[in-house]
């Protein structure tokens, strides 16, 4: 196909997409309902198969520095304001394809999906690695003809032929970890792995803890269930393991952002209930009606509220177009309350909008690299994380675009914009 026919071919796909939704489902027979739908499944995997060739392909040309942006996931989220997670598990995918032809082109067939390619990258190892590149035909043959829920086992019975000893300590460690998942009411859910050491030291540490809290709640006449004790003993730990010699703790515990109207506002309405309730902003970018950990998560006001009776409050004052106040001009290292004071700023966010970076990965930066300006500025300073961090360098051309990226989303469009539906994509000058 030639390169000019991709409109026409995306245009044609488009156009069978609407046809497809406009088929009267609730008017089909049974027959012919089961006949759609696995066909639209069917259909699903390939165009799948197609996505995943062209992201890889795209990544081996190094598609995002035409955006600049430092990968094609998040080039495609910069042009198409998708999430891209789904594009990097795409470019994952298309990496290890590139091993298993045979597992190509059934994906590209709809023979395998998703979900058998899931289940065998899992299975995949350096112990079995070429033996895996071998049975390809196999795999595919089995999958086509055992139900998925089979299939599980059947890569689990091929594991123990291919790697009767299995994971030694040093494979255990690769699976071990923890993560904490952070759920839409600012709550998170916890979960991991253990090795067997690990998981029996954790077990009698986290009992010995958890029944002294128990006697200590019987003694004050308070009811708590297993559950709450363990997770109370279990924060105990780890705020015992973070503090100094002296108790003292090295860096906060936790960070609340909270305006001062928040704060007076919670403070009428506890006195007051039929008083106004605090007004928040979910967005978190007027700075009047903020209340949210520093990562970004919004928190109810009543958390704020308690914190600030025992927590150590700091000030923070920001201009009306919510600018942090400028301070050091001639430090090449950014100081912690600038960074800081930026977190507010980008609710707890990388400055690229389109990068999902956790947290944990942000560092503070100078926009235009210090070895260019020696400055160090609120306005030439933004929380950027790691990986876009080390991909800009000390380039002082990339990452320019996603210093305004944030405020131009409030900015109305221009009018040849609006007319043509295509919003600008250049860097705005201050």
């Amino acid at each position: 196909m030639r390169t000019g026919c991709v409109a026409g071919v995306l245009e044609a796909l488009d156009c069978a997409i609407s046809d497809a939704g406009e088929v009267p489902v609730s008017c089909l027979s049974d027959k012919e309902l089961s006949e759609f739908v696995v066909g639209l499944a069917r259909l699903s995997n390939q165009l799948a198969a197609v996505r995943v060739d062209a992201v890889d392909q795209a990544e081996h040309v190094d598609l995002g520095r035409h955006s600049d942006q430092r990968n094609v996931a998040n080039h495609i989220a910069a042009l198409s304001n998708a999430d891209p997670a789904p594009v990097r598990a795409d470019a994952l995918l298309g990496r290890w394809l590139r091993d298993f032809p045979a597992f190509r082109r059934a994906f590209e067939r709809g023979v395998l999906g998703f979900s058998h390619l899931d289940l065998l990258r899992k299975a995949d190892n350096e112990r079995v690695h070429s033996q895996m590149i071998d049975d390809q035909e196999k795999f595919v043959r089995w999958c086509r003809d055992l139900a998925f829920a089979d299939m599980g086992q059947l890569i689990s019975r091929w594991l123990l032929g291919a790697d009767p000893d299995g994971a030694e300590p040093s494979e255990h460690e690769k699976k071990t970890g923890l993560s904490v998942t952070p759920l839409a009411d600012g709550s998170a859910r916890v979960s991991g792995t253990l090795d067997p050491l690990q998981a029996a030291f954790f077990r009698d540490s986290l009992h010995h803890e958890e029944q002294q809290l128990r006697r200590a709640a019987n003694e004050a006449g308070v009811a708590s269930t297993v559950r709450q004790r363990q997770l109370s003993a279990l924060l105990n730990l780890i705020g015992r393991g973070v503090a100094r010699p002296d108790g003292s703790m090295p860096i906060p515990r936790v960070n609340i952002v909270m305006s001062q109207k928040v704060y007076e506002d919670t403070a009428a309405w506890l006195e007051d209930p039929a008083a106004p309730y605090p007004e928040l902003d979910p967005n978190g970018r007027d700075i009047d009606k903020k209340s949210q950990l520093m990562d970004g998560t919004p928190i109810h006001p009543l958390y704020g509220f308690a914190a600030a009776s025992v927590g150590v409050m700091r000030r923070l004052v920001y201009s009306a177009a919510s600018r942090s106040v400028d301070v050091s001009k001639n430090a090449r290292a950014i100081p912690k309350w600038m960074l800081e004071a930026q977190l507010v700023v980008t609710n707890g966010r990388c400055s690229n909008p389109v990068c999902g970076a956790p947290f944990h990965w942000l560092q503070a930066d100078h926009i235009t690299p210090y070895s260019h300006t020696e400055d160090t500025s609120v306005e030439n300073t933004r929380p950027y994380c790691e990986p876009e961090n080390l991909w800009k360098g000390s380039d002082p051309t990339r990452g320019r675009t996603h210093r305004h990226d944030r405020e131009r989303r409030d900015r109305p469009l221009p009018e040849e914009s609006r007319q043509s539906g295509i919003a600008e994509n250049q860097p705005i000058d201050d």
